[in-house]
C-alpha cells in the first residue's frame, strides 16, 4: 500500500467518521433543530455545521462553507432540504472530488440556475428587470437571486428592507422631491413605484399598536383564514359588515390591547416585485394612487402573518375603504383622493359650514343690529320733533 492511498483511506475513514458522529452531536446540541431536519441534511451539517469550514480561492480569497443549522431549519427552504438546491453532490466522493471555483461571484451567479427550478416564474419576470440588465452587462456589483434572498437562511422579508439593503440613501433622495416621504416609504412598497408595469392593491395588514409590530400567527395554530372564511358569509369578499366582525374577533381577548388595520400599497404578488424598472421609469405621478378610481383601490386584501413570516392574505371588497362601518379599524389609512369615506366627507361639509357660519352669522347679525339702532334713532329723532312746539 501506497503512503497516497493509506493518505486517502484515512481521509474517507475521517469524513465517514465525520457523517456518522456529526449528526449525533447536531442532535444533542438542539433536537428541536433535530427534528425539523432530514438524516441527510444532518449529514451535510455535520461538516457545513462548523463555523470556520472554508475554500481557498485563487487570488488568495476564500469561500465559506459554513451554513449555520438553525437558520437552514427555520427557513423556507428547509423543509425541501440539501438534496434539492445541490443535487449534483455525492456523499460518497463529494470529499474527494471538490469543485473548481474560480470565484464565490461566479459560484453565486452560477447557482441562480438552479433557482429557477422552482422559481421559473420570478426569474422570467426578472429577466428585463434594471438587476438583469446589470447582470447581463458584467457589472460586478449586479445583485443576483441571494443578494436580495439570502442563500440558507432564506425567509420572507418585506421588500423595504430587502432594497435598504444595499440602497442605503433612498431616504435621502425621496426627501428631496417627494413629499411626506417617510410616511410614503412607510406605507408603500418600494416595488409599487418601481415596478411600473406590475399591479398594485391596497393591503390591510393586522397591527398590535401596544407592540408597535405587526400581528403573527401562533406557530402551529393558524386561525385567521378559517376566521375571515367565516365571517364572509357570501364568499364573495369581506365587507364593511363582515370586515367589523372579523376585527372583533381577532379582538375578542378583552385584556389585551385592540389591534386594528394599517394599509399598505403593496403589489398584488410577490412575484410582480422582479420587475424593477430604472428609476427614470419610476411612477411618479401623484395621480396613480391620489385620484378617485384609483388603480391600487380596486383591489383589496385583509392580510396577517403566518409563523413563518409569509403573508397570509383574504379578499375584501374594495367599498370597505369608504365605508362608515370601517372608521374605527380603518383609523391609520386614508389616502387623499384615493380613499373616499362618506363620514368623513360629511364631517369635513359640516366643518367648513361651521368655520363660515361664524364669520358670516357675525356679519349678518352685525348688520341687523346696526339696522335696528339707525331705525331706533331715527324714530328718536322723529319723537323729538313731535314734542316741539
Amino acid at each position: 500500500m501506497t503512503i497516497v492511498t493509506l493518505h486517502q483511506n484515512l481521509v474517507k475513514a475521517a469524513f465517514a467518521a465525520l457523517l456518522v458522529l456529526l449528526p449525533a452531536r447536531l442532535m444533542a446540541a438542539d433536537a428541536a433543530l433535530a427534528d425539523k431536519l432530514s438524516d441527510g441534511d444532518k449529514q451535510c451539517l455535520g461538516c457545513h455545521g462548523f463555523d470556520g469550514l472554508k475554500k481557498e480561492l485563487p487570488g488568495a480569497k476564500v469561500l465559506s462553507l459554513h451554513v449555520q443549522g438553525d437558520g437552514f431549519a427555520k427557513s423556507v427552504h428547509g423543509a425541501i432540504g440539501c438534496a434539492s438546491c445541490h443535487a449534483d453532490v455525492d456523499l460518497k466522493t463529494h470529499s474527494q472530488k471538490p469543485k473548481t471555483i474560480a470565484s464565490s461571484r461566479e459560484y453565486s451567479v452560477a447557482m441562480t440556475k438552479v433557482c429557477s427550478g422552482c422559481h421559473a416564474e420570478a426569474l422570467k419576470q426578472n429577466e428585463t428587470s434594471v438587476h438583469a440588465t446589470l447582470l447581463a452587462s458584467g457589472n460586478p456589483s449586479a445583485p443576483i437571486c441571494t443578494d436580495c434572498h439570502g442563500s440558507h437562511a432564506v425567509t420572507p422579508k418585506t421588500a423595504y428592507d430587502t432594497c435598504v439593503g444595499c440602497h442605503l440613501a433612498a431616504m435621502d433622495a425621496h426627501q428631496k422631491w417627494l413629499p411626506n416621504a417617510g410616511l410614503h416609504l412607510e406605507v408603500v412598497s418600494c416595488a409599487a413605484c418601481h415596478a411600473p408595469a406590475a399591479q398594485r392593491m391596497v393591503d390591510l395588514r393586522l397591527y398590535d399598536g401596544a407592540a408597535k409590530k405587526w400581528v403573527t400567527e401562533k406557530e402551529g395554530k393558524p386561525e385567521f383564514e378559517k376566521m375571515a372564511r367565516a365571517a364572509d358569509t357570501d364568499g364573495d369578499g369581506l365587507d364593511a359588515m363582515e370586515l367589523r366582525k372579523l376585527i372583533g374577533q381577532m379582538n375578542r381577548d378583552e385584556a389585551a390591547q385592540p389591534k386594528n388595520l394599517r394599509g399598505r400599497i403593496e403589489l398584488r404578488t410577490g412575484g410582480e416585485a422582479h420587475q424593477l424598472s430604472g428609476k427614470s421609469k419610476a411612477i411618479k405621478d401623484c395621480a396613480i394612487c391620489h385620484r378617485q378610481g384609483a388603480e391600487p383601490f380596486q383591489n383589496v386584501a385583509i392580510s396577517i402573518f403566518s409563523a413563518d413570516g409569509k403573508p397570509v392574505r383574504y379578499k375584501a371588497q374594495k367599498e370597505v375603504l369608504g365605508s362608515v362601518l370601517s372608521v374605527d379599524s380603518l383609523r391609520e389609512f386614508y389616502a387623499v383622493g384615493g380613499t373616499r369615506n362618506v363620514l368623513l366627507d360629511i364631517l369635513l361639509v359640516l366643518a367648513v359650514l361651521g368655520g363660515l357660519a361664524v364669520p358670516i352669522g357675525h356679519q349678518v347679525l352685525k348688520i341687523i343690529v346696526k339696522g335696528e339702532l339707525e331705525r331706533a334713532a331715527r324714530q328718536d329723532k322723529a319723537a323729538k320733533r313731535q314734542d316741539q312746539p
